[in-house]
């Protein structure tokens, strides 16, 4: 026998044996390992996101509702074909919901693309969601009869904290022939023996992560991105854990049959700026002062209209710290407003995977996603690729996103179709005779007819109120901005509007606002005290009293109340101040007793009610007053000399005289005050008294 037909025999003869061996294990009970379970994170719980609605279906479950749309469908799939939309905040719909998220749009326009079948549409999105989260969620979805899963997910992955002790490695349950064997029983039995020796099944080289059952991210823990710093290596195995998930889902959702379609996640490159930088860790001191010197020389020669030189000292600050994120963004505008697309983008790009605080899908995840969907066998939609064919200028930004990675609500159309029309390129959709852009106009018109323009409205002024939170505020303004033109009747959107604009510095904007929120709503505290402090600042006293007096008058809370008392006490004391100085003594000595009512043993205060009751003739007034300031401020030869001076008009010149020369040990210099008391005395035509006094201090 020849050895090519030894070799074809003991092949056949292997192969025999193997079928043979799988079939006594099909009869002896074994079952395969449909999928992997992940080794690198467990979770302390899990509670199930559909429960049964009482009526033969099933529901989001209420205590899922903070993460996730309610969504409700048949128990019973076996008429319709089923899709699972899973993934984050995107997937979810925000900042809106799944009415105009892709898997809303989706719903609504699978039945008129394709007529000939039944669809049901859920949208499992989770807030917050990382892979991890997402596959764990998919091996209960698994239970209810899927035909395919829409998969976008990849801005949430350092959401959480987590550490990763080994590299990990992909194991071959979810790759190459491991996948195709751990689908054989015999794959199966082997893999339990080997764990009952070895333990294998039941530890690791060190014990996995254990999360918390629902999503306890980083930013929960500090305040905004602080919590993160430059961890190349984690970032590394992250990356690594991600591919590992996408892997996984695909094996999932296969166990049942079920196909998955990836979606790259896109995000906004132009008009996002990183959340936080960090300089290279070896940058020196020197290297660090010619950085900042060629930044601010950049700064100020785009202030001038140079661009040529501008750009050419940002790059000069890039070559000496290539992974400061701000400088790379910063690089990539001046090369934007110089047309250079090219360049600009490579510089975005830069600056949203050198951000410390990661909230955007780094550019190797959307390779990640192709090259698993092409590894497993799943359906790609590129939308990454999508989004830079849409944008005004090949640079994905406002044009497409609200914020740093959730897409306007025609985007998310846009994207429905694009997943539709490969569900028809890989035959799941018939397309209909009738589906062109006339139908599909009539699905927008409907879906937009039953928008509620106010919800939308709240919705954009919680992402904006998210921004500003993480110091982004001029991002947050333009959203505050796109609430009020959304629904300007709503004092609640008219005051994060104003106080958005406050904190950018927007002054004149936010006034504006803040008096129109009051005018909707005028029993609103937090508008009036803000209104009041900036007509405070501008020299409008009067009418910051009156706001801040009705800001105390609503106040909702003890904190509003004592802010806005303070605010009130502060005006009022500048507004008698202007109005002694003015000749309105008596209306001085008006606001400066309020304010001296509103915050008792405030020095300053009670230093200008003195001067004000004096020049009332409230001499003994005056003497309390000062009294009461230097209490709080016992070693002022300021206020010592102004009770000198009440304390002779009052008649009791033996203390004046004491009172003086306590001032004098102190600062010689309050002989040259313009308002000391021998100065005061003679101005007042009081020689005689001032004589008195000279003659007991010495002078």
């Amino acid at each position: 026998m020849s050895i090519s037909r030894k070799v074809v025999f003991s092949i056949v003869a292997t192969v025999v044996f193997l079928l043979i061996l799988e079939g006594i294990l099909v009869v002896a009970g074994v079952k395969t390992n449909s999928y992997a379970s992940d080794p690198y994170l467990g979770f302390s719980a899990t509670t199930r996101l559909f429960v049964d609605d009482g009526s033969g279906g099933l529901t989001t479950s209420d205590a899922k509702l903070t993460l996730f749309n309610r969504q409700s469908f048949p128990a019973d799939s076996s008429d319709a074909f089923r899709v699972f939309c899973v993934g984050g905040s995107t997937t979810f719909g925000r900042p809106y919901d799944d009415t105009t998220s892709f898997c809303g749009w989706i719903r609504e326009l699978l039945p008129v693309a394709d007529p000939t079948r039944k669809w049901e549409v859920v949208n499992a999105g989770g807030v917050s969601y990382a892979s991890y989260r997402v596959a764990l969620l998919m091996e209960e979805l698994v239970e209810y009869d899927p035909d395919l899963f829409i998969v976008y997910s990849g801005h949430n992955e350092f959401l959480e904290r987590r550490s990763y002790p080994q590299i990990i490695a992909m194991p071959r349950v979810v790759r190459g022939v491991g996948a195709i064997a751990s689908k054989t029983r015999i794959w199966t039995a082997v893999s339990q023996v080997v764990e009952s020796v070895t333990g294998a099944g039941s530890r690791q080289e060190t014990d996995p992560d254990i999360l918390d059952e629902e999503v306890k991210t980083l930013l929960d823990d500090a305040i905004g991105p602080s919590a993160y710093t430059r961890d190349d290596e984690l970032a590394d195995k992250v990356l690594q854990h991600y591919r590992f998930n996408l892997a996984r889902m695909v094996e999932i959702a296969s166990s049942v049959g079920a196909e998955t379609l990836f979606v790259t996640p896109a995000s906004n490159l132009e008009n996002s700026r990183p959340f936080k930088s960090e300089h290279r860790a070896d940058l020196n001191a020197n290297e660090e002062q010619r950085f900042n010197d060629a930044v601010n020389a950049a700064r100020q020669l785009r202030s001038e209209s140079d661009m040529d030189a501008a750009i050419a000292k940002i790059n000069e600050a890039a070559t000496i710290d290539p992974r400061h994120a701000q400088l790379a963004f910063l690089q990539g505008r001046l090369l934007a407003e110089a047309s250079r697309w090219d360049e600009a983008r490579a510089a975005f790009e830069r600056a949203r995977d050198e951000d410390i605080c990661p909230l955007r899908a780094l550019g190797p995840m959307t390779e990640i996603v192709r090259s698993v969907a092409v590894e497993r066998g799943a359906t790609l939609v590129d939308f990454t690729l999508l989004a830079d064919e849409w944008s005004n200028d090949s640079i994905p930004g406002d044009d497409l996103f609200f914020d740093h990675v959730h897409p306007t609500i025609e985007v998310h159309r846009r994207v429905a179709l694009a997943i539709i029309e490969t569900m028809a390129q890989s035959g799941i959709v018939s397309v209909d005779a009738g589906w062109n852009e006339q139908s599909v106009a009539a699905v927008v018109k409907r879906v937009e007819a039953g928008l509620d323009p106010q919800t939308h409205a709240l919705a954009l002024m919680k992402l904006s109120k998210v921004l500003g939170w993480a110091g982004k505020l001029q991002e947050s303004y333009r959203l505050a901005v796109q609430a009020v033109e959304l629904w300007p009747e709503d004092s609640r959107i008219q005051y994060n509007a104003g106080l958005t604009a406050h904190l950018a510095g927007r002054k004149a904007e936010a006034v504006d606002h803040y008096r129109r929120a009051v005018e909707i709503q005028p029993d609103a505290d937090e508008p009036h005290g803000n209104l009041a402090v900036l007509l405070e600042e501008a020299g409008q006293l009067d009418q910051a009293i009156h706001h801040f007096r009705l800001a105390i008058r609503y106040a909702r809370n003890p904190e509003t109340s004592t802010r806005n008392s303070a605010g009130l006490a502060r005006a009022l004391l500048a507004s008698g101040a202007r109005d002694y100085g003015q000749g309105r003594q008596p209306e001085a000595l008006v606001k400066l007793t309020e304010a001296a009512e509103i915050r008792p043993g405030d020095p300053e205060i009670l230093g200008r009610l003195g001067i004000a009751q004096l020049a009332q003739g409230q001499t003994a007034n005056a003497v309390a007053s000062f009294d009461l300031a230097l209490v709080a401020n016992p070693e002022s030869p300021v206020l010592m000399n102004r009770l000198a001076l009440a304390l002779a008009l009052d008649g009791q010149v033996d203390r004046a005289a004491t009172t003086y020369s306590s001032a004098l040990a102190l600062d010689p210099g309050v002989r040259n005050f313009p308002d000391n008391l021998f100065r005061v005395l003679g101005n007042m035509g009081r020689g005689d008294l001032a004589a008195e006094l000279h003659a007991r201090v010495g002078e």
